[in-house]
C-alpha cells in the first residue's frame, strides 16, 4: 500500500507545486481530482505481477481504477452541458485522447476477465503481451490528455514531472523484478488513499481561491 500512497501523493503533489489556489469551483475541481486519481491508479497498475493469488488484487483494483475514470468522464458530462460539445467533430485533440484512454481502459479490463479472456487469447503469453501493449497505450493517451488540457499543470516542468513519473512506472520492470514480492494494494486501500487525496485537492483549492 505504501507504493500506492506514494504514487497518488506524487501525482497530486505535482498539481500543487504552482498556483495551489487555481481552480474552477468545487464541481470542476472534483471532476479533475477524479481524473488525476484514475491516472495514479493506472500508473500503480503498471507494476508487473507474477501469476498467483496476488493477481486477484490487481484485477479488483483494475475495476476500481476503471470506475474512477468513468466517474471522471460522466461527472463532467452529466453536470455541465457545455462539455457535451467537446464530444462533437471539431473538439480539441485532448478531449478525443481522453475518450480514447477511457475506451482503451474498458477494453483492457474486459479482455482480462476470465473466462472471457480465453475467447481472445488461448495462451497466457499472448494475453500478457497485448495486455501490456494496450496498458502502455492507455497511459500515453491519458498522459497527453492531461498535459494538453492544461488543467492544474500550467507549467511545462510540471507536465514533464508527470511524464517522468509515468515513464518510470511503465519502464520500471527491472526494478520490480529484483523485489521478492511486487507491491500490491487492495481495492479498499485505493479507495481510502484516493478519498483523502480527492478531498484535499478540492478543499485546498476552495479555501485558497
Amino acid at each position: 500500500m505504501k507504493v500506492l500512497i506514494l504514487i497518488v501523493g506524487a501525482v497530486f503533489a505535482l498539481t500543487f507545486l504552482t498556483l495551489p489556489g487555481h481552480g474552477g469551483g468545487w464541481f470542476w475541481d472534483l471532476g479533475g481530482a477524479l481524473g488525476y486519481l484514475g491516472f495514479a491508479g493506472l500508473l500503480f497498475q503498471m507494476i508487473p505481477r507474477a501469476r498467483g493469488p496476488r493477481v486477484g488484487r490487481h484485477e479488483m483494483l483494475g475495476y476500481g481504477v476503471l470506475a474512477v475514470v468513468l466517474a471522471h468522464a460522466f461527472w463532467l458530462i452529466a453536470g455541465d452541458g457545455t462539455v457535451r460539445f467537446y464530444l462533437l467533430p471539431g473538439a480539441p485533440l485532448y478531449m478525443w485522447l481522453g475518450l480514447a484512454a477511457a475506451l482503451g481502459l474498458c477494453l483492457l479490463t474486459v479482455l482480462a476477465r476470465m473466462p472471457d479472456r480465453m475467447k481472445v487469447h488461448r495462451r497466457f503469453q499472448g494475453f500478457r503481451f497485448w495486455h501490456r501493449v494496450i496498458a502502455a497505450l492507455v497511459v500515453v493517451t491519458a498522459l497527453i490528455h492531461i498535459v494538453l488540457s492544461g488543467f492544474y499543470l500550467p507549467y511545462w516542468w510540471q507536465a514533464a514531472g508527470l511524464a517522468l513519473l509515468a515513464l518510470g512506472m511503465s519502464l520500471g520492470r527491472p526494478y520490480w523484478a529484483r523485489l521478492s514480492a511486487a507491491p500490491t494494494a487492495r481495492l479498499g486501500d485505493f479507495a481510502a488513499a484516493g478519498g483523502v487525496a480527492v478531498a484535499a485537492f478540492v478543499l485546498i483549492r476552495s479555501l485558497i481561491a
